[in-house]
């Protein structure tokens, strides 16, 4: 499948620094970047815009890829194998590949590896919640993500307009032309969470699903149809909402499960819970997971968010979803919620570096770049390409006095 690409609007490159726990304004950067033209020239201004926030990816995946059992010869059959799958199914991803590479001055096959295996080496574990109906206090659906990585990672806030799909506002890590998570202009948010199984194949990695999904979705059923019928590279569960209604998907490279979110508020961490999904379960197994703090508290943080969500039930909305986020406090043995920010395996400190809270009939997402209990929810419209102030500032002082009214 030939999926024409990517930007035509990248706005607000905010970056996660390697030793602070807040997100900081990129140096040098306008609020507003705009990207338009073919995909060589999309990647050629992000390139130039990310480009520093891109090397300082690519040397962190570097450091980290021998923790995670990957040689340099590992990389390199990686990104091969890629280019390959792309070479088919979405070649003018390749075009903006190497226009990004050529441009923020890095390797191209670094930059095809770090794509293929991001969330291996770097890691994604995430604490998901999808609400509906009588669950939420106006009835609308809502998807919030918090997305939990080794801390190093540069996140950026991006609005994309495609050639040939929907525009969409999300996040994701600089240099990826995934999406971690975001919000399209028909009101469709989707996330993901990493699932742990056996049965992979050669297709899209999670990320790039979400992307796909958000360019194509016209409503939920429709982004729950299409991730369905993609070809899938590993295991992930999908949340997929738009202002009315909001389906889990959980995935493996060739199986799928669904369940709709009808009148309840469900949260998912890092492994299947969908019937008949369980075999395809290897959390227990694979041994590789004990090294991700998230794998590790995956049944607590499950449980945790769950009672949150039931104490909340009826009186669900966008701002008590971002509080749910804040639910990190080390002082408490029952808050963990999220993965604290002090949490550490081998040596690497792990944590939530970035959230999204989606409310699909206001075309909105709150965000949070970095450690959600200090950094504060700002709002952004997909049809308004601005960074609303403090967020772009820099000054955390600022921003948190200003997080309370920015998220009604």
């Amino acid at each position: 499948m030939k999926v024409r690409v990517l930007l035509t609007l990248l706005i607000g490159i905010l970056l996660f620094g390697s030793f602070s726990p807040f997100g900081s304004a990129a140096e040098g950067g306008e609020d507003t970047i705009k990207l338009k033209g073919s995909p060589a020239q999309i990647g050629e201004q992000y390139g130039k815009q990310s480009k520093e926030a891109i090397k300082k990816n690519l040397e962190f995946f570097n450091q980290m890829a021998p923790l995670a059992g990957l040689t340099a010869s590992d990389l390199a059959e990686a990104a091969s194998e890629f280019e390959e799958f792309l070479a088919v199914e979405n070649p003018e991803l390749i075009e903006q590949l190497k226009a990004m590479a050529e441009h923020a001055d890095v390797s191209y096959d670094q930059l095809l590896a770090f794509n293929a295996l991001e969330e291996e080496v770097i890691g994604d574990g995430c604490t998901t919640v999808l609400a509906t109906g009588d669950a939420t206090q106006s009835g609308n659906a809502y998807y919030h993500k918090t997305r939990d990585a080794s801390r190093g990672s540069s996140q950026v806030v991006v609005q994309v307009e495609p050639e040939d799909g929907y525009m969409f506002i999300g996040i994701t890590s600089a240099g990826s032309t995934g999406i971690a998570m975001g919000i399209n202009e028909n009101g469709v948010s989707v996330g993901n969470n990493v699932l742990s199984t056996w049965d992979t194949g050669r297709g899209y990695g999670n990320l790039t699903v979400i992307r796909l999904a958000l360019e194509a979705a016209s409503d939920a059923q429709d982004g729950v149809a299409f991730i369905e019928n993609l070809q899938r590279a590993s295991g992930s569960v999908y949340g997929v909402a738009d202002k009315n209604e909001a389906a889990w998907v959980e995935t493996t490279a060739n199986h799928s499960a669904v369940h709709w979110v009808v009148d309840e508020a469900m949260a998912h961490t890092n492994h299947y819970i969908l019937p008949g999904m369980e075999q395809f379960d290897t959390l227990e197994t694979n041994e590789s997971n004990e090294r991700w703090s998230w794998y590790v508290s995956t049944h607590h943080r499950l449980d945790r968010a769950q009672h949150l969500l039931d104490e909340d039930y009826g009186k669900i909305n966008s701002q008590r979803l971002v509080v749910l986020s804040e639910d990190q406090d080390p002082a408490y043995d029952d808050s963990t919620y999220w993965i604290d920010s002090d949490a550490e395996i081998n040596g690497v400190k792990m944590g939530s570096v970035s959230t999204g809270t989606f409310d699909g009939s206001k075309l909105r997402m709150w965000s949070q770049l970095g450690q959600p209990s200090v950094s504060p929810a700002i709002p952004f419209r997909v049809d308004q390409p601005h960074i609303p102030a403090p967020f772009n500032s820099g000054k955390q002082s600022d921003r948190i006095k200003e997080t309370a009214g920015n998220r009604n």
